[in-house]
């Protein structure tokens, strides 16, 4: 089947071959020319071309036909595709849209089309778009990422992005061709399963346990975890892949051939004693636990193994302790003391002896716990908080020696119970904290007499402080007209030019200076320059946006610096303030008039050529005779 503009040529070359045709017979006729003998055989042509023409048309409108019916069919599949399907402008801007860009971004297709793609993305996504967008530009290659969409009246969902680029003939874009698909639900889905190998990861990595996974069939070390590393000696490459490690570890190999031969019987075994060898030949006491599990259609023997070494030792040396425990009592301190069920004393130590002034621990032993408080409202309270939660800690009350002397002490007691959990008594130890009070009291008045200090201290910090602010704000201002001064302008001009060279947003930079001030200050004193200065400065301030930072950079030199705005901003703000200035009658009155020399950032550029660029620009305006502005030729011309 011919193509539409297949036809189309067929038809224009025999169009062109008819009027080729008619014209020769016409210019026979007019030059009375006799008719060629072959006069027939040209009209049988001429009706056989136009046969074929006829023909040419009927195949046309035939190809037309099927060439409306295959877009109709394109443009039912283009609305119910499952993908959304966007084309976007060179600028941004969506230009057509299917049925399910508009469903998956909540929105009817009218209200898609004809705004910015970026409304529909989340800010904290909008640099991976640009970032896609601008290597799409500079590459032309196929670009495509995932990010989050906003959808109107639902959460932000995940899609993944395709953008294809549409060029013209010279290669500039004309617009994008951007596929996007909902993997919410798939990239949830992957976050999940992050986390959870995450969180296997540190559970299997972090247990303090060792851990050991082997093939049952050869005994081979597939994965260990960083206790068992430590408690073995080996390295993660000595140990992964051995084939003999497992067994290796065994002390005794009976005591693995009867683990193994229970794991095969019964699938798990826990609690088993046995003697494990590091790397180093260290024999320690173990306890093993394992199962056999199936890991891709393979068994494996899951290890963990709890060294109880260092417990055993140290129940082992329990009894040692308690050998040694009289001992401790007897040389301690502090005092230790019990009492039975009617708070009569049954042990007591010897710096309990000491503490209290008696003169033997037999002469304690017997008496009244009472005996040993010199307020019984302090034992009454230490009594009643030691019922409520079983014990007490560092409770503080006044103690009392055998001579009736009273002092500080700390105590720490708890009751003794019997193993059906009845109470048989109380224990503790006490403190002579007499020294530690004393000390207090020292503190506590020093911290008071600190305290004063420290408000006078903070009063001074503050007067510092409000010090510190005034200098900071002199030492950025002019002194006569309250603007930035040359360096404070300085500073804000390289930040601006910073963040223009980040984000590509433009910056312009307008300078000025005061024609005719000289004459005033020759003709009227310097006090008439600084008012016109001060008038100056006034006028461009009220002038100015919020954004802008108006500075003088000494003499009658002032600029002007615009953040976001481009030259044909800075020139219009230019000549207001020209405006400003001819309509200001203090300024009139002393004849002065401003000039103005505006320039727009270029990419790459220093602040300092910025800066000239300007300059030069209201050279060119002073050079013209003042009173006016002038743009850098750089930026678009004069």
């Amino acid at each position: 089947m011919h193509q539409p503009g297949a036809a189309g040529e067929l038809r224009r070359q025999a169009e062109e071959r008819l009027e080729a045709l008619s014209a020769a017979a016409a210019a026979a006729a007019a030059a009375a020319a006799p008719v060629p003998q072959d006069a027939a055989d040209i009209v049988q042509e001429l009706r056989v071309h136009q046969i074929e023409l006829e023909m040419q048309n009927e195949e046309l409108r035939r190809a037309q036909l099927e060439l409306d019916a295959q877009r109709a069919k394109y443009f039912e599949l283009f609305d119910l595709a499952p993908v959304g399907y966007l084309t976007i402008s060179d600028a941004g801007i969506v230009r057509d849209a299917n049925l399910t860009a508009a469903r998956l971004l909540g929105v009817e297709r009218q209200e898609l089309v004809e705004k910015p793609f970026t409304a529909f993305i989340p800010a904290a996504d909008q640099d991976v778009y640009y970032r896609h967008r601008k290597l799409l530009e500079q590459t032309g290659w196929p670009q495509t990422c995932e990010l989050r969409l906003r959808s109107v009246g639902a959460a932000p969902f995940w899609a993944h992005l395709e953008w294809q680029p549409q060029r013209a003939a010279n290669g500039e874009p004309l617009r994008y061709h951007l596929t996007f698909t909902d993997v919410h639900e798939r990239v949830l889905a992957e976050e999940a399963l992050r986390l959870s190998e995450d969180k296997f990861a540190k559970a299997f990595h972090g247990t303090p346990d060792a851990i050991l996974i082997s093939r049952l069939s050869d005994g081979r070390v597939v994965e260990v975890n960083e206790g068992f590393l430590r408690l073995s000696g080996f390295t993660r490459e000595e140990a992964l892949g051995s084939s003999t490690l497992a067994l290796d570890l065994w002390a005794a190999p009976a005591d693995r051939e009867l683990c193994i031969a229970a794991l095969r019987r019964d699938g798990s075994v826990s609690g088993l004693d046995f003697a494990f060898r590091s790397k180093a030949g260290e024999i320690l006491e173990c306890l093993y636990a394992g199962a056999i599990m199936e890991v891709e259609g393979e068994a494996h023997i899951l290890s963990l193994v709890h060294d109880v070494t260092a417990q055993r030792r140290a129940a082992a040396a329990v009894k040692e302790s308690e050998a040694l425990l009289r001992g401790i009592l007897d040389n301690m301190q502090d005092a230790y003391v019990r009492t039975d069920g009617d708070g009569r004393f049954v042990m007591v130590s010897p710096s309990a002896v000491r503490m209290y002034g008696y003169d033997s621990v037999e002469e304690m032993i017997g008496l009244p716990a009472s005996s040993l408080y010199a307020d019984q409202a302090d034992r009454e309270a230490m009594f009643a908080e030691l019922r409520r939660l079983g014990s007490v800690t560092d409770y503080v009350g006044w103690g009392r020696r055998k001579d009736g002397s009273a002092f500080w002490v700390s105590l720490n007691a708890h009751f003794y119970r019997d193993d059906a959990g009845n109470v048989l008594g109380s224990e503790g130890f006490v403190r002579d904290i007499t020294a530690r009070k004393q000390a207090e009291e020292q503190i506590q008045r020093r911290n008071q007499e600190l305290a004063h200090l420290n408000d006078e201290l903070v009063s001074e910090t503050a007067a510092l402080a409000e010090a510190n602010a005034t200098i900071t704000r002199v030492a950025a201002t002019d002194y006569l007209t309250g603007l930035a001064n040359r360096r404070c302008f300085y500073e804000s001009l390289e930040k601006a030019v910073s963040l223009a060279r980040r984000h590509g947003y433009p910056v312009a930079l307008v300078s000025f200076d005061l024609d005719g001030l000289k004459r005033v200050n020759d003709s009227a004193g310097h006090e008439a320059g600084d008012e016109v200065l001060v008038s100056f400065a006034d006028l461009l301030a009220a002038l100015c946006r919020a954004e802008d930072l108006p500075g003088r950079l000494g003499g009658d030199e002032f600029s002007l610096l615009l953040p976001g705005d481009d030259l044909v901003g800075g020139r219009g703000l230019a000549e207001r303030v020209l405006a400003a200035v001819r309509s200001c009658e203090a300024l009139a009155q002393r004849g002065v008039t401003v000039s103005g020399g505006a320039a727009q950032w270029m990419p790459d550029e220093l602040p300092d050529d910025l800066l000239r660029r300007a300059d030069e620009a209201l050279y060119a305006a002073k050079r013209c005779g003042g009173g006016a502005v002038a743009g850098d030729g750089a930026d678009g011309g004069a």
